[in-house]
């Protein structure tokens, strides 16, 4: 839609197999229905704004896999002046759908009385984002090269609600503003950036939600990354590439870390002994990871060049995607009932593995404490992924999956 166009909604479901793209004044309004994406695949379809464009969910819901039971997700961009209005308005991330928000230039984001929508935020450039009354999955801070700020972390209500607001540091042109909302605080460290996070500590019960984002970019030496963990009162610093991340008296979640590798230049980027929750090597990126257990979210090698070896390592993923070229070896590692899928050019190698079903049928995936079922970090099932299923392997154009094991 382009122009002065403009598409109402109400009462009723808009299935769209396809993109939504909103540009110039054109504007999209569900109320009192739903807007569903039918997708086969991960990022198949996805959403994007431009100029003063206007997407609104007022009292609706948002499906992003109309067709799978598997975990897909669907991308929103929003770019110049426009604008995404989430009015009490849900999406179910239980059921399968997940919503990746970012938010350039001066783009705004309103969200009232919503859930999961979007799923998890990225404000960048100088974007405003507002977020009232609202249960989100994650808010990602990104501390890009010469940033700098101190994050105190703030403390739950009893219902699990806090206030947070972020802005006028330097290094960051963006906004935003929390009121009363339940969110995890994503915390992006790239290189050449100064983070300090100051927890409680043992008397921190409350402390929000953590997640942090280790980005390894444009290396010029081989980087390890050992012993990220999970626990209470934590307090480390890392210094590699220039970085300044430190931790001071953190409480970290069952799912903390995150790490994300590009342009290696040939020097790997090792991580071992660590319990991770989402990993990537992107364009160019070399990763190697051993004897680690990979938690929920995503394993990816999704970029040109990109290169992702793994061994003797535990394997619980929603998603093992090898993307736009990416390649991928899995050694001698545990396999729960992956969705597991190569694009055009790329490959999934196994070699040696083995693989359980994702728990079985029968067994309750329901949070404890507010996250999914684990041991110290490790995984009893994966609620993003069928209950009871082996692994489902698909591939497009030229992909190509190997040596999957059998399924017990």
């Amino acid at each position: 839609m382009s122009g002065t166009a403009s598409l109402t909604m109400t009462g009723a479901v808009l299935t769209v197999s396809g993109n939504v793209v909103l540009r110039d004044q054109a504007q999209l309004t569900v109320t009192g229905g739903g807007l569903t994406f039918p997708q086969t695949d991960y990022f198949q379809y996805s959403i994007s704004l431009r100029n003063s464009a206007h997407l609104t969910l007022n009292n609706s819901s948002l499906v992003t896999n109309g067709t799978s039971r598997n975990n897909l997700t669907v991308s929103l961009n929003a770019y110049d002046t426009s604008v995404v209005d989430f009015g009490s308005s849900t999406l179910s991330t239980s059921g399968g759908s997940w919503l990746l928000g970012s938010f350039h230039d001066q783009s705004q984001l309103t969200v009232n009385n919503s859930t999961s929508l979007p799923t998890e935020v990225y404000p960048l450039d100088s974007s405003e984002i507002s977020v009232s009354n609202s249960n989100l999955g994650g808010i990602w801070l990104v501390f890009v090269s010469g940033s700098r700020a101190t994050i105190n972390v703030p403390q739950k209500d009893a219902q699990g609600n806090f206030n947070f607001d972020f802005g006028s540091s330097p290094g960051f042109n963006y906004s935003v503003h929390m009121v009363a909302s339940r969110i995890r605080l994503g915390l992006n460290s790239h290189p050449n950036s100064t983070m300090i996070v100051n927890g409680n500590g043992l008397a921190g019960a409350n402390d929000a939600d953590l997640v942090f984002g280790y980005h390894v970019e444009n290396n010029t030496a081989p980087v390890t990354l050992s012993g990220l963990d999970v626990g209470s009162n934590v307090t480390r610093q890392f210094t590699d590439q220039g970085r300044n991340l430190s931790l001071n008296n953190v409480n970290l979640n069952p799912f903390t870390w995150q790490v994300y590798v590009s342009q290696s230049n040939g020097f790997p980027v090792t991580v071992t002994n660590s319990i991770v929750n989402e990993i990537a090597a992107l364009t160019n990126g070399l990763l190697n990871i051993s004897n680690s257990v990979l938690q929920l979210a995503v394993t990816e090698a999704g970029g040109p060049g990109s290169q992702m070896n793994i061994t003797g390592t535990q394997i619980w993923s929603q998603a093992i995607l090898a993307a736009n070229g990416g390649q991928m070896n899995i050694t001698t590692s545990h396999l729960h009932g992956n969705f597991i899928s190569a694009g055009p050019g790329s490959s999934i190698t196994l070699t040696g593995s083995t693989e359980d079903r994702n728990a079985t049928s029968s067994t309750s995936c329901a949070p404890v404490n507010g996250y999914p079922p684990n041991t110290n970090g490790v995984p009893l099932c994966n609620p993003y992924n069928p209950l009871g299923q082996c692994s489902q392997v698909t591939t497009t154009g030229s992909g190509v999956v190997t040596g999957m094991p059998a399924c017990n």
